[in-house]
């Protein structure tokens, strides 16, 4: 592998051009070649060597390791010592395809560099689909009864990002495909709070994750007051976030808890889900101040999606909210 770090690079991160800063692999001592230029390094390996990791992923094999720049430690006037800069560490990966024909010519190997994998939206997959036994399996039917609990599976995928956490943003139930026509209900606010469950007698909630990269929850079908129509639209709006050990008000997955009256996250961190019953929108400036490092922990991919038609069929003697008045 062959890795080139432009010197600005080492602008952006108020790091000086010093090739002693920069090394491949977190326990390795793979440095730029030498001589270098004014304007870049590079920095040359083994697919085996420094610390590379190799793996397959379904069709691919996958080499990986991490590229470390690493902070200046300078001297002062006074004969102290100070530190500039904080410890970047950058993914890298290299791919070849496990089903080609070795016979010709060497595999050319493919190289995402990691602002492309972090901003490309073409390397990731969101989808939005109906489930059925609380998302254990796909469902065939798109025909609920009032008050029956639709079940409903946000995924985002792709095999060369770092790991993802999936979030549902906000959600809407309309009768046409276009989430922002007449009449609307919007059962997902805030951020990732089911408004729905706090209605008397709901059970809408989300359910507990399986995979980072996946969310399930529910929310009860109805139908539109004073329309002929039986049919609704469900869009959403999906948001990715490299996986990380915190949680924030921005990036959440709440519920309201009935038996203890309280509000819940399903990634049990429940402190973020306080918000929900005032305004979580007045916490957006604060959480998005952020340092200088916040690109490599808090960028987000987004997307919207709808799924649709569901019809619901009206339940004589069912005894819940039965509609939704616009």
């Amino acid at each position: 592998m062959k890795i080139t770090v432009q010197r600005e690079f080492f602008w952006k991160t108020n790091t000086p051009f010093s090739p002693e800063l920069i090394r491949l692999g977190r326990n390795s001592t793979c440095g730029p070649e030498r001589p270098g230029t004014d304007t870049q390094m590079v920095l040359s390996a083994g697919l085996q060597e420094c610390g590379t990791e190799s793996r397959i992923y379904g069709d691919w094999l996958l080499y990986s390791n991490q590229l470390l720049l690493f902070p200046a430690v300078l001297p002062t006037a006074t004969g102290s010592m100070i530190v500039r800069g904080v410890t970047t560490v950058i993914p890298v990966e290299c791919y070849y395809e496990r089903k080609q024909n070795i016979k010709g010519e060497p595999l050319m190997p493919t190289w995402i560099p990691m602002t492309s994998t972090i901003r490309g939206f073409g390397l990731l997959h969101f989808s939005l689909r109906i489930m059925a036994d609380e998302c254990t399996s796909a469902r065939s039917s798109s025909v609920f009864q009032q008050g029956e609990a639709v079940f409903l599976e946000a995924t985002v995928d792709s095999p060369l990002h770092p790991p993802l956490t999936l979030y549902v943003d906000h959600c809407a139930a309309t009768m046409k495909p276009d989430p922002v026509s007449e009449p609307r209900y919007s059962f997902i606010t805030k951020h990732g709070c089911l408004m729905d469950s706090v209605l008397p007698g709901s059970t809408s909630r989300f359910l507990p994750r399986k995979q980072e990269n996946r969310l399930c929850f529910s929310v009860q079908a109805f139908q539109f007051s004073k329309t002929p129509v039986d049919q609704m639209f469900i869009s959403c709006h999906l948001k990715a976030v490299l996986k990380q050990s915190s949680h924030s008000h921005l990036d959440k997955a709440c519920f309201f808890h009935r038996p203890t009256f309280s509000w819940r996250a399903t990634d049990g961190n429940s402190a973020v889900c306080e918000c929900c019953h005032s305004d979580c929108l007045s916490l957006d400036e604060e959480e998005n101040r952020g340092d200088a490092t916040s690109l490599q922990i808090g960028e987000t991919l987004e997307a919207d999606r709808t799924v649709g038609p569901l019809h619901t069929l009206e339940r004589s003697h069912w005894t819940g909210r039965l509609s939704v008045n616009h």
